[in-house]
């Protein structure tokens, strides 16, 4: 999904977000000023409307007794009668025994003021036996509204009000938006086989650690694709020349004369079946560890024990006239030594193919890492093949060749080790002028 997808869905989302809201806040509206309106004064702080109607018609009800009082001469209609131009809404005299609601003559006789609710009518007590009518009076309130008018309150309202919350939401979470839209990207692009793809940093709290993590799977996948990729075409390659080796030896039994002549080719092709089968092994073993299949089992060692266990064992492999030194701090480390024994033994054997005449072992444990170096006074290693030496499969084109017999996967295993046991494995150039192979394992990892 490209950019102006994700926006034009955005922005459709917004406006259906905005939709929700505006009819939300309108039930909310609505249903607090229901709520409002029943609750008792004695909460609110505001009188009831017949009060307060009541006592803001005081002043005019005062007015027309006055000018009934000052003008008794006069019938007290035709009184009313040029008073109501001065008003805006309709004033006439009835008797005062009028019929009115329960509730309104209640009033009427505890304040000789009444105000009718429903009709919208005040009355007020003349005292001559009469009874002042005024009203229908016109009211400004929005629940009394006909449904157009309030309902177009309730729009605005909201409108207003959704528009300001959704504004206040909009800059709160937009970099959590932006952050999830390039996580997801991110996400979809390596769904799609676009192992490089990688996660910008993250500005939000909230997916900062998600962005991180993501990178740190799509390096990895990245890391065991490109891996199985170089290992299939390793294989493949390795395979060729026992079969070539195999095919040759079967057109050459066929075209044999003698049986000892077969004998020899027999000879030779199980010795490539037995390679062929030893690389299946090797390479098994291999994938089986790379995929984290294998636990540790973590025991306590003397490395001094351990050390000289290894070297006595070893010297058997070394050539004439080599000269195998070990260095050990007498410590104890907590180790898989099943493992740790194949590093030793691997970078030991490598030492002993490429070495003139020295190889020195260094075990030391430093807090909680135990430091494994090898030194060589061999032709060394170069700079940008350093990582190589480590990749499956892979040999040098210098003195460090296929002569020398393997299949390249020595040191692989040490890298996957060390990586098992949370540490490192890595060269340098050594100090007696050859390749210095330094391995770091975490104790108790």
């Amino acid at each position: 999904m490209n950019k102006l997808s994700i926006k034009a869905l955005f922005n459709k989302r917004i406006i259906v977000y905005l939709v929700i809201l505006l009819i939300l806040q309108c039930l909310i509206a609505y249903s607090a000023l229901l709520v409002f309106d029943a609750l008792p004064q004695s909460i609110t702080g505001v009188p009831e409307d017949h009060i307060v109607q009541r006592d803001s018609q005081r002043g005019a009800v005062n007015l027309i007794r006055m000018q009934i009082d000052e003008h008794k001469d006069i019938p007290i209609q035709q009184v009313i009668d040029n008073l109501q131009p001065y008003f805006g809404y309709p004033i006439h005299v009835v008797s005062i025994d009028t019929t009115l609601a329960p509730e309104v003559k209640k009033e009427f006789d505890q304040y000789d003021y009444a105000y009718d609710e429903t009709q919208d009518i005040l009355y007020a007590n003349l005292d001559n036996g009469h009874m002042l009518v005024l009203g229908p009076i016109l009211m400004r309130d929005i629940l009394e509204s006909d449904v157009m008018s309030f309902g177009l309150f309730l729009f605005l309202w909201s409108l207003f009000s959704a528009a300001i919350f959704f504004i206040l939401i909009y800059f709160a979470f937009a970099q959590f938006w932006k952050d999830l839209v390039n996580i997801r990207q991110t996400a979809e692009q390596l769904g799609q086989g676009n192992l490089k793809a990688r996660a910008k940093s993250a500005k939000s709290w909230l997916f900062k650690p998600l962005a991180s993590v993501l990178n740190n799977m799509g390096t990895h996948i990245e890391y065991l694709v490109t891996s199985s990729q170089t290992i299939s075409h390793a294989m493949a390659h390795e395979l060729r020349t026992p079969l070539a080796r195999m095919r040759f030896g079967l057109d050459m039994f066929y075209e044999a004369n003698n049986e000892q002549e077969k004998l020899e080719l027999c000879k030779g092709m199980d010795d490539d079946i037995n390679e062929l089968e030893s690389l299946i092994n090797a390479s098994l073993n291999y994938f089986k560890m790379q995929q984290n299949k294998i636990e540790l089992n973590l025991s306590e060692v003397s490395l001094t024990k351990w050390s000289n266990r290894l070297c006595n064992s070893l010297k058997l492999f070394k050539p004439n006239s080599f000269k195998l030194i070990c260095k050990v701090e007498d410590d104890i480390a907590l180790i898989d030594i099943q493992l740790a024994d194949t590093i030793v033994t691997n970078l030991l054997l490598n030492a002993f193919k490429y070495a003139t005449n020295k190889t020195i072992l260094n075990l030391s444990k430093k807090e909680d890492l135990i430091v494994i170096e090898v030194d060589d006074d061999g032709p060394g290693i170069p700079i940008n093949a350093r990582e190589k030496v480590f990749m499956p499969f892979s040999r040098l084109d210098n003195s460090r060749t296929r002569t020398t017999g393997g299949y390249g996967l020595g040191l692989a295993y040490v890298k996957l080790i060390a990586e098992f046991h949370h540490g490192s494995a890595f060269v340098v150039t050594s100090s007696l002028g050859g390749a210095r192979f330094i391995v770091t394992l975490k104790s108790g990892a």
